[in-house]
């Protein structure tokens, strides 16, 4: 991460790269990369990485659209400058932020809801879900469409593991959902969600799974954009739901399959990592895998602390909670009512929320 890391940073000091070269080192949220690298380390000199980065998407990219914010639906990044506004107070990042939530395509109100109702618009959803919280965190109102949003991503788990009717499943976009989702969870607990990424990770597991290479296929069928080769380098966009789902219920079959993928990740995505989207891509959310998989406890259930997993804080576990019963009730993951909450002789309840942007804040206060 660190050796790899400073490669791609000397890449983004003006003039080092031409712009649309340095603007693709930072696809997948470079600056929060950074952020969290600084987190992890505690070494401050990431952040003049993290500054780098936000110079490159939110200056020269996002906010210096015709409409500010009106970025192409698969580069909705905000947690980046949400972080940036907590650690800086930077009213600039704050906006972006907001703008980009409002603005971005597929997440604005005036996109009709069919465009993105396809599985394969799933990216562009989960974007617009994170991108809505990621607003809310930094003072924004709820937005509305939130509900249509998750209702949309719990769809496509649909379309992609029980009615099967999407036409490929692609195991790093299914990842991209899941991190959606167990955000959209920790802010509504909604209780479709766990049930919805069970759903998914018993779906990708053992179906697209390669043992020999300890990578998922890239995608479940030939496509036009990509067949069945093994993506070592897109594990651990997919990792850490399993060590949500280990941590949440404290079922280990979360925990072992987790281990396989995100130890394969680690020693097999390194020809990959001096690229900056691929380095982004592999530490963009992989250190919640870290979190969540030493906070867990096999046949625990945690019950103290929010779901969503921010790097560097150490979450505690409830040790005396009933372990929770490794089955989820069986229920339409569309539904617009949520079923009831399961009773907690079968599972305890979760517990009340704390903001992201409380999550945040522990977090950059440790590394200030």
């Amino acid at each position: 991460m660190t050796a790899f890391g400073r490669q791609i940073c000397n890449r983004l000091v003006p003039g080092a790269e031409d712009y649309p070269l340095q603007l693709d080192e930072v696809y997948y949220d470079g600056e929060r990369v950074y952020y969290q690298i600084t987190a992890y380390t505690g070494d401050p000199t990431w952040k003049y990485c993290a500054g780098l980065a936000e110079g490159i998407y939110r200056d020269g990219y996002a906010m210096a659209q015709p409409t500010p914010g009106k970025v192409a639906g698969w580069v909705n990044f905000t947690r980046g400058l949400l972080m940036d506004y907590e650690r800086t107070g930077d009213a600039t990042s704050r906006d972006a932020v907001v703008r980009i939530s409002q603005n971005a395509s597929f997440a604005s109100d005036g996109t009709p809801l069919e465009w993105s109702a396809d599985a394969s618009v799933s990216r562009e959803v989960a974007y617009a879900i994170m991108a809505y919280l990621n607003a809310e965190a930094a003072g924004a109102p709820r937005r509305a469409r939130l509900t249509d949003m998750v209702n949309q991503a719990l769809g496509h788990i649909d379309q992609w593991f029980i009615s099967k009717t999407a036409p490929y499943v692609r195991p790093f976009m299914v990842g991209i959902t899941m991190q959606a989702l167990i955000q959209a969870y920790d802010a509504t607990q909604d209780s479709r969600i766990p049930n919805a990424v069970k759903t998914a990770l018993d779906g990708l597991m053992p179906s697209m799974w390669l043992p020999d290479s300890k990578c998922f296929k890239y995608t479940n069928v030939v496509t036009s954009t990509g067949g069945m080769d093994p993506a070592p380098d897109l594990n651990l966009l997919i990792a850490p739901a399993y060590a949500w789902m280990y941590y949440v219920t404290g079922d280990t079959k979360y925990r072992d399959w987790g281990d396989q993928i995100f130890a394969g990740g680690v020693t097999n995505a390194q020809n990959w990592l001096y690229l900056g989207k691929q380095f982004d891509q592999n530490y963009w959310w992989s250190p919640a895998y870290v979190t969540w998989r030493k906070a867990a406890q096999p046949g625990v259930a945690a019950v103290t602390v929010p779901v969503t997993a921010t790097m560097g804080t150490s979450p505690s576990v409830n040790t005396a909670a009933t372990p929770p019963s490794t089955s989820m009730p069986s229920q339409s993951l569309t539904a617009t009512t949520a079923p009831p909450t399961p009773s907690s002789s079968a599972r305890p309840s979760e517990p009340p929320t704390s903001s992201l942007l409380g999550n945040l804040k522990q977090l950059m206060d440790n590394v200030r």
